[in-house]
């Protein structure tokens, strides 16, 4: 018997990215694993992703979504600190 009150599991990003379009948590933090205020950040920076409203709701296109994680990723590459001391 399922409650009111029982933690349901977060869906898969499988599940998400069939979605034609993610709702504001689904794409920061289950998607994305991004805090509430790190999202509200990035959201009203210059490179925010488009956002839509449905009422008042935030939605993203998921293939918005795919193209602002993309251009994200080839502006922002990850290399690895050189000034670490105890890798010497």
């Amino acid at each position: 018997m399922k409650h009111e009150n029982t933690p349901t599991a977060a869906p898969l990003p499988a599940q998400l990215m069939a979605k034609p379009a993610l709702f504001w948590p689904e794409f920061w933090q289950d998607l994305l694993g991004i805090p509430e205020s790190t999202a509200e950040e990035l959201a009203r920076g210059p490179d925010a992703p488009k956002f839509f409203l449905i009422g008042r709701r935030r939605y993203i296109r998921t293939k918005d979504a795919i193209a602002w994680i993309d251009k994200v990723a080839e502006s922002r590459p990850y290399f690895p600190r050189r000034n670490n001391k105890r890798a010497a």
